[in-house]
């Protein structure tokens, strides 16, 4: 299984502080992209959220999580997708050495 649909398939991920994270291949509408997938994070009353489509890439993935400052989230989607036999950080350098 690649790590998109590894992604797609699970039910999400849900952090200490209640934010909980998804990824589908189609946004709100079900209407699909090319060569994007859509992240869900739903930050609860604190903050409202996002959905928004990210690059179809695992380094996208991390910075989206980073770039709103859950590192939580990222390790464990990349706990999982490891634990899944994929190898994240392969994926990431291979991504963005081309």
């Amino acid at each position: 299984m690649d790590w998109q649909t590894f992604l797609i398939s699970q039910k999400g991920w849900r952090d200490d502080e209640g934010n909980t994270l998804c990824f589908t291949d189609c946004d709100l509408n079900g209407k699909k992209g090319a060569d994007v997938l859509w992240i869900y994070l739903d930050e609860g009353l604190r903050c409202g959220g996002m959905h928004r489509p990210i690059p179809n890439s695992l380094a996208a993935v991390r910075d989206a999580l980073l770039g709103c400052r859950k590192e939580s989230l990222w390790r464990m989607v990349q706990n999982d997708l490891e634990g899944a036999g994929i190898d994240v950080c392969g994926e990431i350098n291979r991504r963005t050495d081309s």
